[in-house]
């Protein structure tokens, strides 16, 4: 049995409980994903502008044959089109790629503004470090929530946010945003943010929610506890892992461009008893595998610079250093931007 499940968002609208990621995905593979992902029940597409592949989304689109009006589109804001004059220009060029005229849901990508401009990483010519702005997060959630007007999108929300960034944006907005979307697996669980969220009626897709990462840490795919349980229902363990994040009240968007793993993540887990029901309390293993916490350092702190290795993605933790922000000064090693 397929995922058909769905949550509903502050706005009323209904977000499927389960879509397809599409980020770090290798030229020409997007397309492919995603006509397989919507022919075999997929309904939400989770996507980005930083991502680089939303043209090839719009065409895995229109080659599934599903309906635009069947399927549940999300794409995010980057940091370098928070000014308000920026904001729906951006709007405008992802529509574009992505072959539609709205989107389900707008979401800030992260909570820190880079120098407005078409540089995806607007660096310092002297120091290499980014360059920044001081827009504040209230003129950038002022300019999305003029675009529900627009009917252009249908909802706006956050990415990446935590409870400090989400209240100085509440204090000035009229619109409470329908979803934050944030890393969360077993292994970052984050309880005190989900319940503050919950609260506010503000629904959390989780990405990364199979704990797979780029820097070599221990997998939550690789976990014992994980692994009895998936044997205990007759699963596998990704399968497992989105059950259990659909059980917690969040979507998720777990990303494969492997034609039977896309159709392997979308089987509906047996309903469990509570028993069933795995907490995965890991008191000794916390881990963020889904790259910068911008959302945790100040701007001063940001100013010093992101310097990525050339085989990290670009703005992420650096592997060199190990260090979302590093003092070090751009090498050919680190600096891939």
């Amino acid at each position: 049995m397929s995922f058909g499940q769905t949550f509903t968002l502050n706005t009323g609208g209904k977000i499927p409980a389960v879509g397809l990621g599409t980020w770090l995905s290798k030229p020409n593979e997007v397309e492919h994903a995603v006509e397989w992902a919507l022919r075999a029940g997929y309904r939400h597409l989770d996507c980005a502008a930083i991502y680089l592949n939303e043209e090839e989304v719009g065409r895995g689109i229109k080659a599934s044959g599903v309906p635009r009006s069947e399927i549940f589109l999300t794409s995010k804001l980057w940091n370098n089109r928070h000014a308000s004059e920026d904001v729906e220009k951006a709007l405008d060029q992802t529509l574009r790629e992505l072959q539609t005229d709205y989107l389900d849901l707008y979401l800030i990508h992260w909570p820190v503004q880079f120098a407005s401009g078409d540089l995806k990483f607007p660096r310092d010519p002297k120091t290499g470090y980014i360059q920044l702005s001081s827009t504040p997060i209230s003129e950038t959630w002022a300019a999305m929530e003029r675009l529900l007007a627009t009917g252009k999108v249908r909802a706006i929300g956050v990415s990446n946010f935590n409870k400090r960034r989400l209240e100085e944006l509440l204090r000035t907005a009229k619109i409470v945003p329908a979803v934050n979307q944030i890393e969360a697996h077993p292994y970052l669980q984050q309880p005190e943010l989900m319940a503050y969220l919950k609260d506010r009626g503000i629904h959390v897709t989780a990405y990364s929610p199979l704990g797979n990462n780029i820097y070599g840490k221990a997998r939550v795919m690789d976990d014992e506890r994980v692994k009895k349980v998936a044997d205990k229902v007759g699963k596998s363990v990704a399968q497992t892992l989105i059950a259990w994040a659909v059980k917690r009240g969040t979507s998720v968007a777990p990303k494969s461009v492997n034609k039977e793993r896309i159709e392997s993540n979308f089987q509906r887990e047996c309903d469990w008893s509570p028993p069933h029901i795995p907490c995965f309390i890991t008191s000794s293993v916390r881990a963020r595998f889904g790259g910068s916490k911008f959302g945790s350092f100040g701007q001063s702190q940001l100013q010093v610079g992101v310097h990525p290795s050339p085989t990290c993605p670009v703005g992420t933790v650096c592997r060199a250093t190990r260090q979302s922000t590093c003092r070090r000064k751009p090498t050919r090693r680190c600096d891939a931007a």
